[in-house]
């Protein structure tokens, strides 16, 4: 399937030329960390966007939690933003967890703030899935402990 993720930094997208591009489903960041006004301000309009252009969604949210209290924190956050977009919602909401601030955590601190957002997010009644690139997947996470956990 193709599909495409997609924050404030595409700017202002035409969903209907999206959709007849191909584009199958979208992934939209909803925001970043762990307060209100972090919300990614172009979330509401991609929302909307893709909900007439008929393009299913899941959502991420930027981590920059560096603790288990912070991702829980984050957790709280997004779980407050993507609720009125419940029903929406069709695809996983992804832990995106590739800041530089997480550089200098070990294996085991990063799987456990992972696990913890994923797991708030997950009884909250979603799919979930971690997000970030093939280098930290494969070196700054302890796959063993996250093998639940579909990975993007």
């Amino acid at each position: 399937m193709k599909g495409i993720d997609v924050s404030k930094h595409q700017g202002k997208i035409d969903w209907q030329r999206v959709k007849a591009a191909g584009v199958e489903f979208a992934i939209i960041r909803a925001g970043y960390g762990m307060y209100a006004h972090q919300v990614d301000p172009r979330f509401a309009e991609n929302m909307a966007g893709a909900k007439a252009a008929g393009i299913p969604v899941g959502v991420y949210w930027y981590s920059y939690a560096v603790t288990r209290d912070e991702a829980r924190r984050e957790a709280e956050v997004c779980l407050k933003t993507i609720e009125p977009y419940r029903a929406q919602i069709v695809l996983p909401v992804a832990f995106d967890f590739e800041d530089k601030s997480q550089a200098g955590l070990t294996a085991e601190e990063s799987a456990a703030i992972c696990a913890k957002f994923l797991a708030a997010v997950e009884a909250a009644g979603y799919r979930v899935m971690l997000y970030s690139f093939s280098n930290w997947l494969q070196t700054r996470l302890r796959a063993d402990s996250l093998k639940g956990y579909p990975r993007w």
